[in-house]
């Protein structure tokens, strides 16, 4: 007992030092923190002061300055001497007008004259190039100050350039343009060198350096030239930090560091003001206060282990008389010990067992999800091509026709209601393959409905879907009538191009429920507040199972031959139209949808006519496009609307007939060889910022206009001629 009773005091005498120890070392971390956090505090208020009056002089004397420029940029034999190219008499007479700023004479060092003393000067024609008299030697320093052109406003840099003796200095240069006073253009630009301002310090902050940095160049004066690579370097990487200010290392010393940028918005590379404030001091003092908290840390340590040794000994009591009662318990504890040990060995074995089971759960569902996955796929793809074969067969269909017998041309009305039927059955195909952005991504809301007249929409899809499932009713051996029930009824808002594929899709279900014939029957009638269309057909109807679950996604009882998507997207269609779909049917006796849509908001699509009228004038128009068929259809169209139209095969060609000539719009492919339509609007941008661009491409519903911020207007492919029109009036507003 005895030996487990010190055991224990042990254990207590231990936990009390340390906790003795964890509160010490907190306090004494808090206490240190507290006296960093002042003296870097007070350390940074000292620091900015002295940095603030260096950039308050900085800021008088760039007012000054650029006043200064402005008045010689005004002269009129300076501006008269550019103006007419003579770039002798040019400098003659700046030597005139500068002789007050060139001349340092009398200036006294350190004075505000001598500040404004420029140490050269030089003159940019309208293109931003070096204008150097023939008599003076070019400066290797000189290409430093071309720019792409004349800057339109002031502009302030820092140019690195080598005295007679072969030394580096930087100097302060100020661009200030020339205007003419005839046309108000730029036609040039003068430059005056300053030698940079440097920090003069109090005497309290006499080890404060500053200099410059630009292009990774650093000029500080008061430093040693041994250190200026080492200088540059960590510069250059405190630049790189979000804050004003941080701390370096020079020569194993550290330095605060402190940078503003001086030429914001400039032509010029950016440079900065540095500057550098040793911190030896600053950390001596830090230190002594450490040791100084550390010393009374220590005290308060022993102090505290002292009083636990003395505590653990009267707390300890109690346990040496329950050391007495736990002998009788001992062999109990082991025997309870050992069996809890067996039972632990056998829920590690089920454990590693129910691992290995739950691994397998996982293997096995993930290749169910991707089985069910590719299934989901298989029967989308089934159902877009069954849709799409349905548009193209009336396309195919009266085109044949119309080849085989051109005689039908000669009867208008029936060429015309061919080519009706043609242009419909393409406008569903184009609508097939905007569906596939409700797969892609979330559809847009509050999109615009048209007026649809639900005669005229029946009888269409009536023509369209004959010549299929007629010809494949009579090879099967079966006669389907159609019987036409249609009332006039209110026009209704909608999607004409979705409620025509609504009624495509119910007519084919109700074709494939009379594999022996029968008669299908549609029906158009006005309700209390509603139009509604029917579709009925006298084949096998459906049980309630079926007629419950018919609507769901990829349910069908086609087997292999149905995609179980028809009566979904049927149901989603009409939901979009804020309408709704009853199912009456019965085994034996056929199937009738009822579909109810309301009469109320409708909204008629802005007609051309709107965009004819804002363009009356002819444009010149380039139109960019690798494909030969694509190319010459748009031509035709705005050639047909009055246009003067110029075609490129490729982005390349297309951005050098832009360099050739003026237009006034561009119409451009996306995806081309050599280079695509986003690279030219991009080129064509940086020379014309103003020209209007419109962007088509066959996958324009699977894009938004924000990711392609060089182009006004994203189109679609294929683009009908009103959609072409809009497009091009809407490229003009944004121009």
């Amino acid at each position: 007992m005895a030996p487990e009773a010190t055991s224990f005091r042990t254990k207590l005498l231990v936990a009390m030092m340390l906790v003795v120890l964890v509160i010490t070392a907190t306090v004494l971390y808090l206490a240190q923190r507290n006296v960093e956090a002042d003296v870097a505090r007070h350390l940074h208020e000292e620091f900015r002061s002295e940095v603030g009056s260096l950039l308050a002089v900085q800021e008088s004397r760039m007012e000054t300055i650029a006043e200064r420029c402005r008045a010689l940029a005004s002269s009129v034999r300076i501006r008269a001497a550019l103006e007419e190219g003579d770039i002798e008499d040019l400098y003659l007479n700046a030597q005139v007008e500068l002789r007050g700023v060139l001349d340092s004479s009398g200036m006294e060092g350190g004075t505000d004259q001598s500040l404004l003393h420029a140490t050269f000067f030089r003159f940019l024609d309208a293109k931003g190039a070096v204008m150097s008299p023939s008599s003076a030697t070019t400066e290797p320093w000189e290409a430093q100050l071309s720019m792409i052109a004349a800057p339109a406003t002031g502009q302030v840099g820092y140019v690195t350039r080598r005295t007679i003796e072969g030394l580096a200095v930087m100097d302060q240069v100020i661009a200030t343009p020339i205007i003419s006073t005839d046309t108000g253009e730029v036609i040039g630009a003068i430059i005056l060198g300053f030698i940079p301002i440097e920090l003069t310090t109090k005497e309290s902050a006499k080890n404060i350096k500053s200099g410059i940095w630009c292009k990774g160049e650093l000029r500080l004066p008061q430093s040693e030239e041994s250190s200026s690579d080492t200088l540059s370097r960590e510069v250059a990487n405190a630049l790189n930090k979000p804050l004003g200010n941080s701390t370096v290392e020079i020569d194993g010393a550290p330095h605060l560091l402190f940078y503003k940028l001086l030429n914001p918005s400039s032509h010029f590379p950016p440079a900065y003001e540095v500057c550098l404030y040793p911190l030896a001091d600053s950390i001596a003092r830090t230190r002594e206060v450490r040791w100084k908290i550390i010393g009374a840390g220590l005290l308060l340590v022993v102090g505290g282990l002292v009083a636990s040794h003395f505590i653990s000994v009267g707390l300890s009591a109690p346990v040496t008389r329950l050391a007495q009662h736990s002998a009788e318990h001992r062999e109990r504890r082991e025997q309870a010990e050992t069996a809890l040990e067996i039972s632990r060995e056998e829920l590690l074995v089920l454990n590693a067992e129910l691992q290995m089971a739950l691994s397998d759960l996982k293997s096995s569902q993930h290749q169910i999800i991707q089985q069910e996955r590719l299934r989901a796929l298989g029967q989308m793809a089934s159902g877009i091509a069954h849709d799409f074969n349905n548009a193209l067969v009336p396309i195919l269909g009266f085109c044949e026709l119309l080849l085989l017998s051109p005689t039908i041309l000669g009867d208008k009305q029936k060429a015309v209601s061919y080519l009706e039927t043609i242009q419909t059955a393409a406008k569903d195909a184009s609508s097939v393959v905007g569906r596939l952005r409700e797969f892609y991504r979330p559809g847009k809301t509050g999109m615009a409905f048209g007026s649809v007249q639900l005669k005229r929409l029946v009888e269409q899809v009536i023509t369209l879907t004959t010549p299929k499932w007629k010809g494949q009713a009579q090879a099967n051996g079966a006669t389907i009538e159609v019987s036409l029930e249609l009332e006039s009824v209110p026009s209704i808002s909608g999607d004409e191009s979705a409620l025509r594929e609504a009624l495509t899709n119910l007519i084919f279900n109700a074709v494939d429920a009379m594999p022996a014939g029968g008669t299908l029957t549609l029906r158009t009638r006005r309700g209390d507040d509603c139009a509604v269309i029917e579709v009925a057909d006298s084949g096998t109807g459906m049980i309630e199972e079926v007629r419950k679950h018919c609507l769901e996604p990829f349910f069908s009882t086609k087997g292999e031959g149905g995609t179980g998507l028809g009566l979904s997207m049927v149901f989603g269609i009409v939901q979009r139209h804020s309408g709704s779909l009853d199912i009456q049917s019965q085994p034996g006796s056929g199937t009738t949808f009822i579909i109810k849509l309301p009469l109320e908001g409708v909204t008629t699509i802005r007609t051309s006519s709107s965009v004819d009228a804002k363009l009356q004038l002819p444009l010149r128009i380039l139109v960019v496009d690798d494909e030969a068929p694509v190319r010459d259809t748009l031509a035709a169209i705005l050639t047909t609307d009055g246009h003067i139209v110029v075609t490129a095969v490729d982005g390349a060609e297309g951005l050098k007939r832009f360099a050739s000539g003026q237009f006034d719009l561009v119409v451009t492919d996306k995806a081309m060889p050599r280079m695509n339509g986003e690279q030219m609007a991009a080129a064509i941008k940086n020379i014309s910022p103003l020209t209007p661009i419109i962007l088509l491409t066959g996958f324009g519903l699977f894009h938004d206009k924000e990711e392609f911020p060089q182009v006004d207007v994203l189109a679609s492919k294929p683009i009908r001629i009103p959609a072409l029109r809009e497009a091009i009036a809407e490229a003009l507003r944004h121009s």
